[in-house]
């Protein structure tokens, strides 16, 4: 013999089939809900336009820049080396200094290594500032 249970209440039609088939779960089963609401592909899309914009104005108001085109061609350069979390790499790092410092193999070589450092702290700290301000909002 089997045994079903009614449903008590009306479906709520702005539910979405996730959160209901975990209620139904958890409604038959006694069970709970382990995991989050999967990720769709429009949530990544929207987390990482998020994290361009915030990327954008942390290096716009960290790094010495000549125009706010300069800080877009800045953070178009580094986002394909960042990592799948949103950390800094080396070649982001390279990548942001090639247009950071165009003319920096004309330098002495001290005078390079004294920049590249300053400006390596300096697109770190608008990526972590970045990374932040994407977090604050998960």
């Amino acid at each position: 013999m089997t045994a079903t249970t009614a449903q008590s209440t009306p479906p709520d039609s702005t539910e979405a089939a996730y959160a209901r088939a975990c209620r139904l779960i958890e409604t038959e089963l006694g069970g709970r809900r382990l995991a989050p609401e999967p990720r769709t592909g429009l949530d990544d899309l929207t987390r990482t336009r998020r994290h361009k914009i915030a990327l954008f104005n942390a290096i716009e108001f960290h790094c010495c820049l000549s125009s706010r085109l300069e800080a877009h061609r800045v953070v178009k350069a580094m986002y394909p080396y960042l990592d799948p979390h949103g950390f800094s790499t080396d070649a982001a790092l390279t990548a942001a200094w090639n247009i950071l410092e165009p003319d920096a193999h004309t330098w002495p070589k001290k005078v390079q290594n004294e920049r590249r450092r300053l400006t390596d702290d300096r697109v770190t700290r608008a990526l972590v500032e970045a990374n932040t301000a994407v977090a604050d909002h998960a």
